[in-house]
């Protein structure tokens, strides 16, 4: 039977380091921890030495210097010695029963890389579940067993590390490694799909992200969100060889849902630069578009954004923001006014991620989507 190694890379995670580890349960000696102390400066290595303790299973590495979350996933990798490997957030969690789902689905045709199952948990307590299951529901060959050549669709799915355990021998045998700087896992995430020769998916939950305000990058205003086109320009370049018109098709029209959700989302782009951002979003768009007969924008209010990039509209483009957040603030007043449901609560509410109004996934236009696999 296969083995598993958890990789945490851990900086600044004193809070929330144990919370993480108490949840990594299961597998017997079939499991190791990785814990990849960043040269953290707080006092996240004595909560991993203490759990490392109790537990011969898990370990605590260190890396030379203090290089980023993607150097420490590189420098972890080095020291696993499991048949496949796990890379997991100190701030994140992972599911009752999470490393047993792991270790059958790897168990079952030893696949290149397996996805896992997530869902978001935000700090005002509301869970949205991943769309890992609602995907697979609509693949077009064998979800246990697959290439991205025969299903380019699975690109929508988040680009997070953790939502990806690959075979050790397979990451040792290819040339890739996370980057440093921001978004390190847009390059990693793609080209690990582009070199996999079988995925397979599960799709009970098995990971939760902890999205917590000052913590996560999502939730961060910095100019290293900026790094998002580098990773792209990497990851097109990692591409370059590849002709599969389906795969370019998706891989553009998700770089292009991606990006305007970081431009859209408040919390990340400072507003005094949002009209570089937007330039340098519209010079990817132009460099990358697969060409009209492959490829046109979506319907609504989607599609009238991805027009504005081309035509390199910003003030189109924050005009249809200002009226959009406008009609939200409306909207909102009058549900306040509106008189809750008898014998319960009206719901929690959260705003979207992207403050300008695109849907949650991104969605191919029906014109491209025919002529997918």
């Amino acid at each position: 039977m296969p083995s598993l190694s958890i990789v945490i890379p851990v900086y600044e995670a004193e809070d929330y380091l144990a919370g993480c580890l108490d949840t990594i349960a299961g597998g017997g000696d079939r499991l190791e921890v990785v814990i990849v102390d960043d040269c953290s400066p707080d006092g996240s290595r004595a909560v991993a030495e203490r759990y490392a303790r109790a537990d011969p299973r898990m370990r605590v590495v260190t890396t030379p210097v203090n290089a980023g979350s993607g150097p420490a996933r590189n420098f972890g990798l080095t020291q696993a010695t499991g048949d496949y490997v796990w890379f997991v957030d100190a701030d994140d969690e992972l599911k009752p029963g999470a490393v047993e789902r792991v270790l059958a689905a790897v168990a079952d045709g030893r696949p290149d890389v397996v996805l896992v199952q997530h869902e978001k948990r935000r700090d005002t307590g509301v869970v949205e579940t991943g769309e890992l299951a609602e995907l697979a529901a609509a693949c077009p060959v064998d979800p246990g067993g697959f290439t991205l050549a025969e299903w380019p669709g699975i690109v929508d799915y988040t680009h997070t590390p953790w939502t990806k355990v690959s075979r050790r021998a397979f990451l040792a045998g290819i040339d890739l490694d996370f980057p440093a700087g921001w978004y390190t896992d847009i390059p990693w995430t793609y080209g690990l799909l582009r070199r996999a020769e079988r995925i397979a998916v599960v799709t009970e939950c098995c990971y939760q992200w902890r999205q917590r305000a000052g913590s996560s990058i999502t939730r961060t205003r910095d100019d290293r969100h900026f790094d998002v086109f580098t990773q792209w320009r990497r990851t097109w370049d990692d591409f370059a060889g590849v002709e599969d018109a389906g795969v370019r098709v998706a891989l553009f029209n998700h770089m292009v849902w991606h990006l305007l959700l970081v431009i859209g989302n408040t919390e990340r782009v400072d507003p005094r630069k949002r009209r570089e951002f937007f330039r340098r979003t519209s010079e990817l768009y132009r460099r990358y578009h697969p060409g009209p007969d492959a490829w046109r924008p979506a319907d609504g209010v989607t599609g009238l954004k991805q027009r504005l990039l081309a035509a390199r509209a910003y003030l189109g483009y924050e005009a249809l923001r200002h009226v959009y957040r406008l009609g939200r603030r409306v909207r909102g007043a009058e549900a306040a006014k509106a008189p809750a449901p008898a014998g319960g609560s009206s719901g929690a509410q959260h705003a979207p991620d992207d403050a300008a109004g695109l849907p949650a996934q991104p969605t191919l236009p029906a014109s491209t989507r025919a002529s997918r696999p």
